[in-house]
């Protein structure tokens, strides 16, 4: 079957010509090196890294702030890079043509998770029934903060990272009308699929935190907000903190974040217009 077969990525090539070579979609090479912070200029990354090995040579006790001005690279370079230029061969920079399974692609074990202070800032915009199910759960940051608010939480991940039930969010057997939901989707799997599920599945509201830049796209269009539009999308003025594997004092400052995020909020039965507002993020600090 097509989903035993091997995926090898070749920065040299274009991701055209990777899908071709795996009889793979576009997409998902795209995913791929999304998911494994991939520069396809790799004699570029090659020479960053290098360049933040030499000056931590000079300066083994120096910080990423500090090594960023050393060398003159920004600091999501020197974050990126960082294991590598230390010496560990574990690093994300070292798998390139590594083969993994589209399985493995699909549950990549990294995953992003929402700081606890957004979800803070939806529930200060919108009300909610008393029951939310979390079907995207990670390691529960979103689900927790949601619980301390006075909800009840039904929480699930097709993937087992410790908290909530191991649950295939197309498949499982959710009781319709039950619970709103909240979540931080995966954005490389089915979206519009999610979307029309979710609506589906919810009592009156559904709350999504997504980049903003997933307004735009005629596909997007098509798929999604030309069949279910979003009663309201809350644009953040701030850089909030979407943290790796749920290492938020690692991701927590303001370079770490370069998306512009949105709480997209859809209700059961709107057929209108989309109002646009701002959110601040309550735990951002002037």
């Amino acid at each position: 079957m097509t989903d035993k077969r091997k995926m090898r990525y070749n920065p040299s090539l274009s991701v055209r010509e990777n899908a071709r070579n795996n009889g793979t979609t576009e997409d998902a090479v795209r995913y791929f090196i999304r998911s494994m912070h991939i520069d396809r200029r790799y004699e570029r990354k090659v020479a960053m890294m290098e360049d933040i090995r030499r000056y931590l040579k000079g300066h083994p006790e120096a910080t990423m702030a500090e090594a960023a001005r050393g060398t003159g690279h920004g600091i999501n370079t020197v974050r990126r890079y960082w294991a590598a230029a230390a010496g560990n061969e574990d690093s994300e920079v070292f798998k390139i043509g590594e083969k993994i399974t589209k399985k493995g692609l699909r549950e990549f074990n990294d995953f992003y998770a929402t700081h606890p202070s957004c979800v803070s800032d939806i529930l200060r915009e919108e009300d909610f029934c008393p029951c939310i199910l979390e079907p995207f759960c990670g390691s529960g940051s979103m689900s927790e903060a949601i619980r301390a608010h006075g909800y009840e939480v039904e929480s699930s991940d097709i993937v087992d990272r410790g908290y909530g039930e191991v649950r295939d969010f197309f498949s499982a057997d959710f009781e319709p009308g039950k619970c709103d939901i909240i979540t931080n989707p995966p954005y490389a799997v089915d979206l519009a699929g999610i979307v029309s599920r979710c609506i589906g599945l919810c009592r009156r509201k559904v709350a999504m935190l997504m980049p903003l830049r997933y307004l735009s796209g005629r596909d997007r269009h098509r798929n999604i907000y030309g069949k279910h539009p979003p009663a309201r999308v809350y644009v953040y003025m701030e850089r909030i903190c979407i943290a790796k594997n749920a290492d938020f004092e690692k991701y927590n400052d303001p370079g770490a974040n370069r998306e512009i995020y949105a709480w997209y909020v859809w209700e059961k039965g709107h057929a209108g217009s989309t109002e646009l507002r701002w959110i601040h993020n309550g735990a951002y600090k002037k």
